[in-house]
């Protein structure tokens, strides 16, 4: 078995990694398996994914030095590919979210937060609280510059319409909405973070405000300490798609 023979079963490991990885992925999206047996898999392959990377690296100088390209070859995609496992997370959440207090129940209003009615009857054993957690996680998102734009937004229109709205919105956004209450000003949705399919709920409250109304917004994850951002870049994109479906609904009655 020559050396260029054998420096190819490194690529081979690190294909086989993955697939392990991928797999591991599509069986937590489709439910099949709990989420921390997963993670469990995503350490060990992405660790082992890692120490072959990093054995591809004396392989590379010994093809230079050997003037073997297939060597060279085989180890240069040893190590890219080994570095897949870090470089999709960073891509895929931003580099900033990482740096996010560690909560995952994030609101427009920290002090009187919207509160869930439905919400706690699908969520399961184990699952985190749909309790708001008090000061403590208010203190967090407060403080935190990175989320100093999860304010209220106010719509130019009445709560029924306002909150009809929102249920639009959400739908078009692929959320689940599972309550809906126009007259009081109340929506309740169910949404899947887009890589790993991890529920995350939401609720809406609509109050009227001056000639108008006050939209207030939580989201919240079901597992997990840190969201990663997760919550509050949903907030952001669905507030963001309200303000202008809501000025354009005032300009056309208008």
């Amino acid at each position: 078995m020559t050396e260029g023979h054998w420096s190819r079963w490194l690529v081979g490991i690190q294909v086989l990694l993955l697939t392990i990885i991928l797999l591991a992925g599509l069986a937590l999206r489709l439910e099949l398996v709990h989420f921390r047996l997963v993670f469990q898999v995503f350490r060990y392959a992405g660790l082992a994914a890692l120490a072959v990377a990093l054995l591809c690296m004396p392989v590379f100088i010994w093809g230079l030095v050997k003037r073997h390209p297939e060597s060279r070859r085989a180890a240069l995609w040893g190590v890219v590919l080994g570095l897949l496992p870090v470089a999709v997370p960073l891509l895929t959440v931003g580099k900033n979210n990482f740096d996010v207090p560690p909560i995952h129940d994030i609101t427009t209003d920290t002090r009187d937060p919207p509160r869930y009615e439905t919400v706690p009857s699908l969520r399961e054993e184990g699952d985190n609280s749909a309790e708001y957690a008090g000061e403590p996680v208010a203190d967090q998102q407060r403080e935190a510059d990175i989320y100093s734009d999860i304010q209220p937004l106010q719509l130019a229109l009445p709560v029924e319409q306002a909150t009809q709205l929102a249920a639009d919105v959400a739908g078009d956004m692929g959320w689940r909405v599972v309550a809906q209450d126009n007259r009081r000003g109340h929506l309740e949705a169910v949404d899947r973070t887009p890589l790993l399919g991890f529920k995350d709920d939401i609720v809406v409250r609509v109050r009227a405000k001056g000639e108008g109304s006050r939209v207030d917004v939580r989201s919240s994850s079901r597992v997990g300490k840190s969201d990663l951002g997760t919550n509050a870049r949903r907030i952001r994109e669905f507030l963001s798609e309200m303000e202008g479906r809501g000025k354009s609904q005032v300009g056309g009655s208008g």
